[in-house]
């Protein structure tokens, strides 16, 4: 095949978005938009790169957003604030050209390190591939009833624990719910030691796509206890991001919301849950497998190859224990500052 490499221009992005509904390798963060909001909310540097064929289609794309941090460093990352991105074409010569043009530009941009979210395994060259992180998916194509039955006993009791609690099940698409979500995201985000975005990032997410973004909420007597922030794409349903209060845990809320994001895929059509990433051989990764869900490892590649002896997650783990001990008020303030270089 003959292509060739350039980088979007407003111009190709309606031909970038026909690539991204069309492949079955694309994700919610390939998308044009996902660009926008990175840009608006946090003002880096997008370098999206596409390979072209001969007759003028697109073959192949790469997102990817240079982050330039004094504390942190030069990154090149694909992409940011996401599980998952990465570059995907139709053959692994076009793929294996685009992370070589990638690795160009971060070598003019005098990177000190390129990042690749990928599903895929990178068989490429000068890349080293670490799996510390997987997503989870859970099959909803043949019904809720059908994933009850499959499901573990023990997470179906947790289950029917916030359903006998008189727990309140309620979604929303709309940027009223935003508000409700952040404040036990910012609770939940400095009990775990994590800078919070900021919250125009959520508002922008729902601008960019409308009617592809819900907030949902558990309330226990009017009080919100639990809040999943949800995507779709194509036929799955996406908890992105998710925060309960620990004082309430004794009322399964997370079994509760995770069920009625089940329950509402299966009644629209979708086919899959995505439970999000977790560290491999954490609590998160045991809990969510007992729902039956399938783990697909990602492969986060690095340019030069010897970052795999560094991950770079690990160097914001010794900061964690100080950020849970700082007031909301401060974290809420200075947060937003550090997570938007924090990819």
């Amino acid at each position: 095949m003959e292509f060739e490499i350039k980088q979007l221009k407003p111009k190709d992005e309606k031909r970038w978005g026909d690539f991204v509904m069309e492949n079955d390798r694309t994700t919610f963060y390939h998308q044009i938009g996902w660009k926008n909001v990175v840009q608006k909310t946090y003002d880096h540097e997008p370098y999206y790169l596409f390979a072209e064929d001969e007759v003028g289609n697109i073959a192949g794309i790469f997102p990817l957003f240079y982050m330039n941090n004094l504390f942190f460093g030069r990154r090149l990352v694909s992409v940011p604030f996401s599980p998952y991105g990465g570059v995907c074409a139709v053959d692994d010569s076009v793929e294996k050209a685009l992370i070589d043009e990638a690795i160009d530009i971060g070598d003019n941009l005098g990177v000190d390190y390129c990042e690749f979210r990928n599903f895929k395994t990178n068989i490429y060259g000068n890349i080293s591939c670490t799996r510390n992180f997987s997503t989870f998916l859970l099959d909803v194509s043949a019904g809720h009833e059908n994933v009850w039955n499959k499901m573990n006993r023990n997470v179906r009791n947790r289950i029917r624990k916030g359903i006998k609690s008189n727990l309140k099940y309620e979604m929303e698409a709309s940027l009223e719910g935003i508000s409700t979500f952040y404040e036990l995201y910012s609770w939940s985000m400095k009990r775990l030691g994590t800078p919070v975005h900021d919250q125009e990032f959520f508002r922008n997410i729902i601008k960019q796509f409308p009617g592809n973004v819900f907030t949902s909420r558990a309330s226990l007597d009017g009080l919100p206890i639990a809040s999943f922030y949800l995507l779709t794409f194509k036929d799955v349903l996406i908890t992105a991001w998710g925060a309960a209060l620990s004082e309430f845990f004794q009322y399964a809320p997370n079994d509760f919301m995770y069920w009625n994001c089940v329950e509402y895929a299966s009644e629209n059509n979708l086919s899959w849950v995505d439970f999000g990433r977790s560290l491999v051989n954490s609590g998160n990764q045991v809990f969510k497998t007992r729902w039956g869900c399938t783990e697909f490892p990602l492969n986060y590649s690095y340019s030069p190859p010897s970052m795999i002896l560094r991950p770079p997650h690990d160097e914001y783990k010794k900061y964690a224990k100080v950020w849970s001990r700082l007031p909301l008020s401060l974290t809420a303030k200075i947060g937003p500052n550090i997570r938007r270089d924090i990819p």
